[in-house]
């Protein structure tokens, strides 16, 4: 007699995967755990992977090479202070195409950082794959950016401007007051731009879901916010002083290199900070269980590889 199998609850010990769930299966052990967040293991996170190497390698030459003659610019400007409006008219169209390329090279990194960011969010080890160079995927990823910097800005341009006017000269206090000030700015920037790029929408970048969400983190958001304003104020500063103190050439080409490797390389120790921050906090602010749309498949735990 031929024996047949049944078994009623066979269903329930079925199931079908995905192809994109697949892959977050197969990542589950390269998930970091939900340990405190260490400063020291953001710091190490951008030379553990080849994709975030290979940003410090491979970008910072594009972007001085496109960031150059904004020395030529300020000389070119010039004639502007002295009324001679013929020769700038004639000149600045020279460099919109130049403009567009850098704004274009800034926006596919700003993408990556995204990326980054949500790698992180999720708790991967792993740096994230390379986003497609797409226009259309370049010019949302920029509108996240300078919609989080728009709400960031507006918080913490009217303080300072409105301090700066009253305190007169600037001393030590003052300083201590506008980083205070600064940080404050950038803590709920970062949230924005944080929910904006994990909800997959620009809307979610509202006053009422950061506020809430840091108020939800609590105490555990202070250290990404004291070094992302530390980050930012560094990166200011010697912005400024590139475009304003009066060096040799070769020195401020060399210095505007450096720039770019520092700038880079705090970028990714913010992204990564933050969002281990969110990784460790997850439950408590249920932002997403998945990838959001935009960002690329996981590379699930293939080291220097982005296929």
């Amino acid at each position: 007699m031929r024996r047949s199998w049944s078994n009623a609850g066979a269903a329930d010990d079925v199931r079908v995967v995905k192809r994109e769930d697949r892959y977050r299966v197969l990542s589950t052990r390269y998930l970091r755990n939900r340990a405190p967040v260490r400063l020291s293991e953001c710091l190490a996170y951008p030379f553990t992977d080849g994709p975030g190497v290979g940003l410090l390698l491979f970008f910072p030459p594009a972007l001085w090479l496109l960031s150059l003659p904004v020395f030529d610019v300020i000389a070119v400007l010039r004639p502007f202070t002295k009324g001679d409006w013929a020769l700038g008219l004639l000149v600045l169209p020279v460099f919109l195409p130049l403009l567009f390329s850098f704004v274009m090279t800034v926006g596919y990194v700003l993408l990556f950082l995204g990326e980054m960011l949500v790698a992180s969010a999720i708790g991967e080890m792993d740096h994230p794959r390379w986003p497609e160079w797409h226009p259309n995927a370049i010019a949302e990823g920029l509108a996240r950016w300078i919609w989080a910097f728009l709400f960031g800005a507006g918080l913490v341009t009217l303080p300072i401007a409105a301090y700066w006017a009253r305190c007169g000269e600037i001393d030590l206090t003052d300083r201590v007051v506008i980083t205070a000030l600064v940080i404050l700015g950038v803590s709920y920037a970062q949230m924005a731009l944080a929910a904006a790029l994990l909800h997959d929408h620009i809307l979610a970048a509202n006053p009422v879901t950061v506020i809430v969400a840091v108020a939800r983190v609590g105490w555990g958001y202070v250290p990404s916010c004291i070094v992302s304003g530390l980050a930012l104020l560094m990166i200011f500063g010697a912005a400024s002083a590139l475009l304003t103190e009066h060096v040799s050439f070769r020195l401020a080409a060399v210095s505007l290199w450096v720039f770019w490797i520092a700038t880079l390389y705090a970028s990714m120790v913010v992204m990564r900070l933050l969002g281990l921050t969110y990784y460790r906090n997850a439950e408590r602010l249920g932002w997403f269980r998945r990838r959001p749309r935009w960002s690329a498949p996981s590379r699930i735990g293939r080291i220097y590889e982005n296929s």
